[in-house]
């Protein structure tokens, strides 16, 4: 059975988008991968091993992609406060503002390209399919990291 088309038109629209914003970091200094670590940092510090389980990727992948935000002063690295054996990753104020500049020009990016198509009512329903989102997030890393385990 097909899908009506309005769900088949949000979801080519969110691919259209997502490839608009990859064009966008590929023009930046920070990759839509490094985007979504930093916004799962913004939650507080993190072992690399936990933002390996949240990125779906091996931890070889996370390091050197720390490695990277490291070296342009946007994540620092502390004692975590659980175990002061191991180290976790925060952002730093540098980290913090480039995310909001980044995440700012991805919006104005979503504005230039239907400005007249009803974006404040996109944004509201996106905004809420987020926090929905957020509800089952346990969930969902927990899958992602039994998958990698196993």
């Amino acid at each position: 059975m097909t899908k009506p088309l309005a769900e088949a038109s949000s979801v080519r629209a969110i691919v259209a988008l997502y490839r608009q914003f990859e064009t966008i970091a590929r023009h930046s200094d920070i990759s839509l991968a490094q985007y979504r670590m930093m916004l799962y940092l913004r939650r507080g510090p993190q072992r690399a091993g936990a933002i390996a389980a949240a990125s779906a990727v091996k931890k070889p992948t996370v390091s050197a992609m720390l490695t990277s935000l490291r070296e342009k002063g946007w994540i620092s690295d502390a004692s975590d406060p659980d175990d002061a054996r191991a180290i976790a990753v925060s952002l730093t104020k540098a980290g913090s503002a480039r995310l909001a500049a980044f995440e700012k020009e991805l919006a104005e990016s979503m504005a230039r390209l239907a400005p007249d198509s009803g974006l404040s009512e996109l944004n509201a329903a996106l905004a809420r399919f987020y926090a929905g989102m957020a509800q089952t997030e346990d969930a969902r890393l927990r899958e992602i990291e039994d998958r990698l385990l196993s």
